[in-house]
């Protein structure tokens, strides 16, 4: 009778089975349990027989939902294991830690003193903080006295152990008896704080204090037998009671905001440490495991391991499996441990089963140590009704979440497939972190490939999303809408191709007229040519989403027409940054006329570049664009290009001028070197004709358009120049005469390799 003190370890196995018989021996009025006090308003989800472990309480602000928490529970977690004995047994449960209207309110004041603080003494602030980071232990207390890292340590290293985890593994969970587990918990715990005598963080003080007056509520009530689940950690400061007014002294006057709070699935995934959830544990497939089998849990450990590795052609046989358990209980005796854990499993079975190769063990992470468990929490629980309008399409379309990511090819000219993919555009609009599109293997307009991963995180976005609506589609349709005044022609493109792709027929007209006007008031050039692009994508793909782009169409013709007028001017006095992204914009915006084959807009377009590469005004890397442009489209004659390739590139030009020039010419496409040795010639010219400070000087931007070619093309354009056999000005090529040599006989190969590498004609074989 009074009060029980059971201090336990958050997702721990043992604790949890120590836990169970303590309340099953002794069974209490009321339980206690470490939450914060927001958590009261689930716990009667929790007898829910459709909420399947793991799942998580999320607490979070509803009018900004980035400011969150999450409280996990996984099946074998003592707490979850605490609610259902109280469900079974009739007993009424209470959260008692700090509520997070209180905690989340600390933490962002905290951050604005923090940031408060940088801005006023940044020099002092970096100094500190490497002082701390270079000084001070990880389990140690820092110069202030407050303890850091793991206080286990402390007891790992008086037994022995090299960490506090294998040490906590070994007496607590992974123990097969509980006799006096908790009373031994407490008392340790109670020494080690009094013998560390450092100074509790402010944060935990305040913790305690409040969980140290709900207790005392709970006496008030006349709980005869009080049973208090908390870390364990915070026991002995549970189990004597201060003076009230200390306590209230620690309460007074804490900051508070809105709290809501929800159930939502969890990932054993993302309860592990490597997730970078704070009170993740290392394997959570191997503490369910130890949960779920009572009897020889680690040969039976081991024998799921071998089914794992027998799939991937290892080896995994019963006299293997026999013999890993021998080599793993004599590690274990070795190191005096006294019984086998998971440090042994994973040793056994890399000598074993892996013949010694460490490789193999990452097979064992998804299915065995880690698990590819996902929580299910009932649908009538949900209080969001977009998250419901989201579930019950997500269940309509047979997109169920699951913990492993999902590739998905979607058929466009299917009525599943479009609809499919109109619920996942939909998301992408709203940033819900549930889908993202993929390069598709397939080929055709009709294809599209995604990655489906389901994320908790979803959750908050759904949340944050709520603003613009309660149903998906509102939602979507006002998210789109939002802030559109603002918004660039490029952005509002954007927005009509989501849309678009989303089915949204009434946001599409309104963006339509929005774009119309944004790019009535815009000169940019620039801007202009980044939507066509995209207007292009969709006025190709119309057809096949069933979508009228009529407007579309004539909304390109009053583009192309702004853009080949103020193309020109554009060009003009450009600094290098400017020039690279009116060089990228130049070739995105010729591609898409190209698919788009509109001879008028075409040749408009292709008179544009003709003036752009004769312009002694225009900047050197749009000459030399425009003129591989008007190349490329055999707009000008190959004589034409060697023309301004020389002009270009000779010696009297200013060497930066020529380098990005050539940039603007050569760039992602080294073939046309391969292929044309005059060019290679005319450039290997200049380039020896350059000083050294001037090719130092150039160099940067050389390397950066050599660098853009392929390893074949490169290594191509290396051994024509290694060889010297360049294509002279006047379309000769030069044979050094060799006693070894019959150049009549070499002629005809000469020839036929000149017509292989296209080579201009005629080949005039002269003897030196």
């Amino acid at each position: 009778m009074g009060i029980k003190i059971y201090g336990i370890r958050h997702h721990g196995p043992g604790c949890a089975r120590s836990l169970l018989k303590a309340l099953n021996d002794d069974p209490p009025d009321i339980i206690l349990l470490e939450a914060p006090a927001e958590f009261d308003q689930l716990i009667p989800d929790a007898a829910n027989q459709e909420m399947k472990p793991p799942v998580a309480a999320l607490l979070y602000q509803p009018d900004a939902p980035q400011h969150a928490s999450f409280y996990p529970f996984a099946r074998f977690s003592p707490e979850w294991q605490a609610l259902q004995w109280a469900a079974d047994n009739d007993c009424p449960v209470r959260s008692f830690d700090l509520p997070a209207a209180h905690y989340i309110a600390l933490d962002q004041a905290d951050r604005e003193a923090a940031k408060a603080s940088a801005l006023e003494n940044k020099d002092e602030a970096d100094t500190e903080s490497t002082q701390s980071d270079s000084s001070d232990s990880s389990d140690s207390p820092d110069k202030t006295g407050i303890l850091t890292g793991d206080p286990f340590e402390y007891f790992a290293h008086a037994d022995g152990y090299s960490d506090g985890e294998r040490w906590w593994n070994d007496k607590m969970e992974e123990r097969q008896d509980s006799a006096s587990f908790f009373e031994a918990i407490l008392m340790a715990v109670t020494a080690l704080r009094n013998e560390l005598g450092h100074e509790e963080k402010l944060r935990t003080l305040q913790r305690e204090a409040f969980m140290r007056r709900h207790i005392r509520k709970a006496v008030k009530e006349s709980f005869k037998n009080i049973a208090v689940v908390c870390g364990a950690w915070h026991a002995p400061a549970l189990a004597t009671m201060p003076k009230v007014s200390e306590d209230n002294a620690l309460l007074k006057g804490l900051p508070k905001v809105k709290i809501a709070a929800t159930w939502t699935p969890w990932t054993y995934e993302r309860l592990s440490t490597a997730s970078g959830y704070g009170a993740g544990i290392r394997s959570p497939g191997w503490y369910d495991h130890l949960w779920s089998v009572h009897k020889h849990p680690f040969t039976t450990w081991l024998t799921k391991a071998a089914r794992v590795l027998r799939k991937q052609d290892y080896e995994g046989s019963s006299a293997s499996i026999i013999e890993a358990t021998r080599l793993s209980q004599s590690l274990a005796g070795l190191r005096g441990r006294p019984r086998p854990g998971l440090d042994e499993s994973l040793e056994s079975i890399q000598t074993v089963f892996c013949a010694g190769d460490p490789v193999p063990l990452a097979l064992l992470k998804k299915p065995l140590l880690i698990g590819a468990k996902l929580g299910a929490v009932p649908d009538d629980i949900t209080n969001l009704p977009l998250q419901k309008d989201i579930e019950a399409i997500q269940k309509r379309l047979r997109l169920k979440p699951t913990a492993e990511a999902r590739e998905l090819v979607l058929d466009l000219r299917e009525d599943s497939g479009r609809n499919r993919s109109i619920f996942l555009h939909r998301l992408l609009i709203l940033n819900i972190r549930y889908a993202k599109k993929t390069r598709s293997r397939s080929k055709g307009t009709f294809k599209e490939s995604w990655q489906l991963t389901w994320n908790p995180s979803s959750v908050l976005d759904i949340v944050d999303a709520s603003k613009y609506g309660n149903t998906l589609i509102a939602a979507s349709g006002t998210a789109l809408l939002s802030t559109i005044e603002d918004a660039s022609v490029y952005d509002i493109t954007e927005r009509l191709d989501n849309a678009l792709l989303s089915d949204l027929p009434d946001i599409a007209p309104v963006l339509v007229r929005r774009l119309d006007l944004a790019a009535a008031s815009t000169n940019d050039a620039t801007e202009l040519m980044r939507a066509v692009p995209k207007l292009v994508q969709i006025v190709r793909y119309g057809d096949v989403r069933k979508t009228d782009t009529d407007a579309l169409g004539l909304l390109l013709v009053q583009l192309s027409t702004r853009i080949h007028s103020a193309l020109p001017a554009a060009t003009v006095g450009l600094a290098d940054q400017a020039a690279a992204l009116l060089v990228q914009c130049l070739r995105g915006y010729s591609g898409a006329l190209t698919t788009l084959q509109n001879d008028i807009m075409l040749d408009a377009f292709k008179q544009c570049l003709k003036v752009i590469a004769n312009s002694s005004a225009s900047s050197p890397e749009p000459k030399g664009c425009a003129t591989r442009l008007l190349c490329d489209t055999n707009e000008i004659s190959q004589q034409d290009t060697l023309t301004l390739f020389s002009f270009s590139v000779s010696a009297g030009n200013d060497p930066s001028d020529v380098a990005m020039w050539l940039n603007g010419f050569l760039a992602g496409a080294g073939s046309v070197l391969v292929h044309d040795t005059t060019l290679l010639s005319l450039l290997d010219d200049w380039l020896r004709s350059l000083s050294v400070d001037g090719f130092i000087h150039v160099l940067p931007v050389l390397r950066r358009t050599f660098g853009a070619f392929s390893s074949p093309e490169r290594s191509q354009i290396g051994q024509v120049v290694q060889s010297k056999n360049l294509a002279l000005p006047g379309g000769g090529v030069t044979v050094k005469a060799n006693t070894d040599v019959d150049v009549a006989r070499a002629l005809p190969a000469l020839q036929t390799v000149t017509q292989l590498f296209d080579l201009p004609p005629p080949i005039d074989v002269k003897a030196e």
